[in-house]
């Protein structure tokens, strides 16, 4: 089985170093989990990349550490995007992340000179995935406060920028949250209890700090450790949180592999397979619901907008293309409603063919094939019409799917469920848009 079909069974990805020294000899690995704590080593590489970040964008996996950035479709063939050294001595710890306005920016740490780690700041630079570009252009994160800080991760959760960070000037690494409603600052720090639960897990040095937001629960990654432990004995552990504030539950990742520093990117929102959210831990905050409100979840679509995939029996094939065309139809006709009343709402003009037709019948293929034509134009304002309904900054991040339409003679399972994949990512934020509004 190909590397990427292998990732896509997986809800979270990533690629962790295994450290053997400092800073060398490291190795590569690729991992996956459907919980976020326990990981299967899918691969390791015969190169070693340290502190790595991964996104999705635009259809293809992005990975950068340092100023080394590349891109990837199926974790084995990768290509370079030229990075500049933004003209610092040392730049450290490199993340993509992607605005409430959706520029992507490339952040990191580093120092002018070569100094101590514990001189290092914070900066950040545009990038621009479409044209493969990363800006030399260098801009400070501006903090609240003083002091040497590296492992920048800034996420976009209740109308806020959140940067967490390891602080270096202090007799000990500690972990540091800090709020903005800039993307560059200025940044106040807010007070948690991440380095007290560090030091009940037996640490007294914390780093590396990357975090998620699944469910209305936050989950946060991190590399503690004591002085003295060396590289190979160090682990990464993930904590949770419901308020962002008090953290619990600070507990060891397992894998079959030894894992340091690396951002897991959720991809059970990708619509690679059927998401397995039921194994997610749900947050139990008890949040208001209210619609500005990034920790709360959105609603699942019904039964009458839900996409499915093809079992593979010869004999449902037919019908469960039929059914899903049903369904796009019947959310283009509930969003035509709703456009009579709420100006955001775009109406949309389009006449599929929903004749029952049988296997027996040759004009069942070519209904398929005229359907999914006439879907393509139109699907892609699906995904940015709807968009920005959403407050969830998982949803903010989606890509847009293209989907490959299957002309061969014979349509398989694999052609048919990627091709209703692509087109329940990409249609789902209309789906939410209308549920949120009482369709269904």
């Amino acid at each position: 089985m190909a590397l990427i079909d292998e990732v896509k069974k997986y809800q979270f990805v990533g690629m962790p170093f295994e450290a053997f020294g400092f800073p060398q000899p490291v190795y590569s690995h690729l991992v996956a989990s459907n919980d976020g704590v326990n990981w299967k080593d899918l691969n390791k590489y015969s190169f070693g990349w340290r502190d790595t970040d991964i996104a999705y964008i635009n259809g293809e996996f992005w990975i950068c550490t340092g100023t080394y950035v590349t891109h990837t479709k199926d974790f084995e063939n990768f290509t370079q995007v030229n990075c500049p050294d933004m003209e610092l001595k040392n730049l450290w710890a490199s993340e993509f992340f992607q605005d409430k306005d959706d520029n992507w920016w490339f952040i990191y740490c580093g120092s002018e000179t070569d100094v101590d780690y514990s001189e290092y700041q914070l900066y950040a630079s545009r990038m621009y995935p479409e044209k493969y570009q990363i800006d030399s252009s260098r801009q400070n994160i501006m903090l609240s406060v003083s002091g040497g800080y590296i492992d920048p991760n800034i996420n976009y959760f209740n109308e806020k920028y959140y940067l967490w960070c390891s602080k270096t000037n202090t007799p000990t690494q500690e972990l540091h949250l800090f709020e903005s409603a800039n993307v560059l600052g200025p940044y106040d720090e807010v007070s948690t209890n991440i380095m007290t639960l560090t030091n009940e897990a037996g640490f007294t040095w914390n780093e590396a700090p990357e975090m998620l937001q699944i469910n209305g629960t936050y989950y946060l990654y991190s590399d503690p450790w004591n002085k003295g432990q060396d590289e190979h004995s160090r682990d990464v552990y993930r904590c949770e949180s419901s308020d962002l504030i008090n953290w619990s539950n600070m507990e060891r990742c397992n894998a079959d592999c030894t894992m340091r520093h690396f951002t897991p990117l959720y991809i059970g929102n990708l619509g690679f397979n059927e998401p397995l959210i039921s194994n997610l831990p749900n947050s139990d905050s008890g949040n208001s619901g209210n619609a500005n409100d990034h920790s709360t979840p959105p609603p699942e679509p019904s039964k009458e907008l839900t996409i499915t995939m093809w079992d593979g029996n010869a004999g449902t094939l037919e019908i469960t293309n039929q059914e899903n065309f049903q369904v796009v139809n019947t959310l283009i006709n509930q969003i035509n409603q709703l456009s009579k009343s709420d100006s955001r709402f775009i109406p949309v003009t389009v006449n599929f063919d929903l004749d029952t037709l049988s296997k027996s019948d040759r004009g069942a293929r070519n209904q398929f094939l005229d359907n999914a034509q006439t879907l393509s134009p139109i699907m892609k304002n699906l995904f940015i019409d709807y968009r920005y309904f959403s407050n969830d900054i998982d949803d903010l991040q989606k890509s847009y799917q293209e989907p490959t339409i299957p002309t061969g003679l014979i349509l398989d399972k694999t052609m048919i469920n990627d091709y209703w994949s692509a087109v329940a990512s990409n249609i789902s934020l209309a789906i939410k848009a209308v549920i949120s509004k009482g369709g269904k």
